[in-house]
């Protein structure tokens, strides 16, 4: 499948809670597993949302800075992922974490670390792995940049709002400017995922931002508390009006990666393969 990043708008929260929803329900094919990156350089909010603190911060991005320095990237990657599986006696894991970082200031550690990272990404999907990857906010610009640039696609999360379109509309032409750039892929690759709070629906937000809209999710806050807050998960959450929608978003955004690379050749396929041990 692909790498696929996920980025969001100032002031616009929903990036995180929409990539729980989709590593909880993306379709895996036997043999493959996803891995979920949190790499929002303003810090990661898994451990202490969705999991609630439950599992020790002592694994994730931040342990890299150090680690690449006196280990390969790959080599210290591994170890740094959590399984999300809820069944607990499960052999095999398929759905990973890496957790983000747990301040803001560790992510001037990572400048040298984020285009190894990407390489990293890429090389994994040649042996099973899809990658989700969370900018949060700022992470599709500035260093972190990098792994926008070498995704196969990129999501912009994005509400319906006047003021979510109004953010939209620069960070979405900045996008497409670095994506068109030598170093990037294509701004072909770049597409909103909505939700469907606001005024705004697909339909307009095409016409005034003038890129497709691959799918959309219900506002649903209080389902969404349960991946962003560790909220109590209700009788029936996953057959929910939102993890339904977020399994009905999985189509197109699949068809999306097929799409690009049918037309050209991936770089994802170009680069040097990349050994998988297992993550624990």
């Amino acid at each position: 499948m692909a790498v696929i990043a996920l980025a969001g708008l100032p002031g616009a929260p929903g990036v995180t809670s929409t990539a729980l929803a989709l590593l909880r329900v993306w379709p895996l094919e036997q043999g493959r597993r996803l891995v979920l990156a949190e790499c929002d350089p303003d810090g990661g909010a898994i451990l202490a949302g969705a999991l609630q603190g439950q599992v020790a911060a002592d694994r994730g991005l931040r342990n890299l800075t150090e680690s690449s320095r006196t280990q390969d990237l790959v080599t210290a990657f591994w170890p740094q992922l959590i399984a999300l599986e809820n069944d607990e006696k499960r052999s095999e894991r398929n759905r990973l974490l890496l957790p983000g970082l747990t301040a803001m200031h560790q992510a001037s550690s990572l400048a040298p670390v984020w285009s190894q990272l990407a390489d990293l990404f890429a090389g994994i999907e040649a042996h099973g792995h899809d990658v989700l990857v969370d900018l949060g906010r700022a992470g599709a610009f500035g260093s972190a940049g990098v792994l926008a640039l070498r995704a196969d696609i990129v999501l912009v999360v994005m509400r319906g709002t006047l003021r979510s379109m109004h953010a939209a509309r620069s960070r979405i032409n900045a996008l497409r400017t670095l994506m068109d750039g030598e170093s990037g892929q294509g701004s072909g690759g770049l597409s909103v995922l909505l939700i469907r709070q606001g005024p705004y629906g697909p339909r307009e937000v095409e016409e005034e931002l003038g890129v497709r809209v691959v799918a959309t999710l219900p506002y649903r806050p209080e389902e969404a508390a349960v991946l962003s807050d560790g909220a109590p998960e209700a009788r029936g959450f996953m057959t929910g009006k939102l993890m339904s929608a977020a399994r009905d978003a999985t189509t197109p955004v699949r068809q999306q990666v097929a799409s690009r690379r049918a037309r050209f050749a991936s770089p994802l396929q170009e680069r040097q393969s990349l050994g998988v041990p297992g993550a624990r």
